[in-house]
């Protein structure tokens, strides 16, 4: 049973919305983007409180979650002329999409009980500490993405920038950015922020109870990582410079990508055994196995920190070759002066 008391917290995040522009000063799209949005949640919130069925409940859910990710979009779309309002705006779909996420259960959430354990596999790759980095480098690339995303929108005159020149500058307002209609620090900020929470929704065996949940993940992760990776390749040949916090960003994203790729192949073999008709209701594993290995969230952070890297092999030609290749990075052409 869902508490009352989770949708009027949902009104209630609706009134702040319709507050906002009738009290700080807008742009006309933005101003009724807020407030048309505002008046649709504080409706839907308090309508959906009352007894549905289930499929009725549900688009109930969908268009809360509809909801939040315009949020998230519209001061892009709309090039919010004040940092307060672009961080109102992006603040409340994160908390309307965790409220909704979180406070309401998903649809086809199973009970998270043993085994926990793809066949193939020694450890669980959907246990927290498996997790917890990749949630940590979302973060991260979070910070980054809103730190690049503020002078693109105006917010702030100068970008810090220690190693490069013209550096973070060059890149934010060069023809590889200007490509994009809106800031494309901006959508990074949007892909980290449902890489984020997706990273944090689920059980503990969710391969196997939500495998939707473990895809829609990997098209988070693997697809910016790979856009990532093209986007610092274009810094030197088409811009001519570096970005320092581009680059962290894509070193923090690169990280990410072989963390996650264990859940990713266990939920793959588990849809591919049951010929996908667990894709969306979940299911159990009779080859699956319990759970003897993982170190619960209050042991030390070492062995959490440790059981986090499990199932990632390093190769020491390539290890070795990072020096080389960050080196070379920062080496000017034969065409500079």
């Amino acid at each position: 049973m869902i508490p009352l008391w989770s949708y009027f917290l949902l009104s209630f995040l609706g009134l702040w919305l319709i507050a906002t522009p009738l009290t700080f000063p807008a742009s006309p799209p933005l101003f009724w983007s807020d407030l048309l949005a505002g008046l649709l949640l504080f409706s839907l919130s308090l309508a959906a409180r009352k007894p549905q069925p289930p499929l009725k409940q549900r688009l109930f859910y969908y268009a809360f979650l509809a909801i939040a990710l315009w949020l998230e979009l519209a001061p892009l779309l709309f090039w919010a002329p004040s940092p307060l309002l672009y961080l109102n705006d992006t603040l409340l779909g994160v908390l309307i999409i965790a409220f909704v996420l979180l406070l309401f259960p998903l649809p086809s959430q199973l009970p998270e009980e043993e085994p926990t354990v793809p066949p193939g596999f020694s450890y669980n790759p959907s246990s927290w500490p498996q997790r917890i980095p990749i949630i940590l480098s979302a973060l991260l690339c979070w910070f980054y993405s809103r730190y690049l995303a503020a002078y693109q929108l105006g917010y702030i005159d100068t970008v810090w920038d220690p190693f490069f020149i013209p550096g973070a500058k060059g890149v934010l307002t060069s023809s590889v950015a200007h490509l994009f209609p809106v800031s494309d620090a901006g959508l990074g900020a949007f892909a980290y922020t449902l890489e984020f929470l997706a990273a944090c929704l689920g059980g503990k065996a969710r391969w196997r109870t939500a495998p939707w949940l473990t895809l829609i993940f990997a098209f988070l992760v693997i697809p910016v990582g790979l856009v990532s990776i093209i986007l610092v390749i274009l810094q030197p040949l088409v811009v001519g410079t570096w970005c320092t916090l581009c680059l962290l960003t894509a070193a923090t994203m690169l990280i990410a990508v072989p963390l996650a790729m264990d859940e990713i192949v266990a939920s793959f073999s588990y849809l591919r055994r049951t010929r996908w008709k667990t894709l969306f209701p979940g299911g159990e594993d009779p080859q699956a196995t319990e759970d003897r290995c993982t170190p619960p969230l209050t042991d030390s952070l070492a062995s959490i920190f440790r059981a986090g890297f499990w199932g990632l092999s390093v190769s020491w030609p390539l290890l070795f070759s990072l020096p080389l290749g960050l080196f070379l990075m920062t080496q000017p052409s034969p065409a500079d002066p």
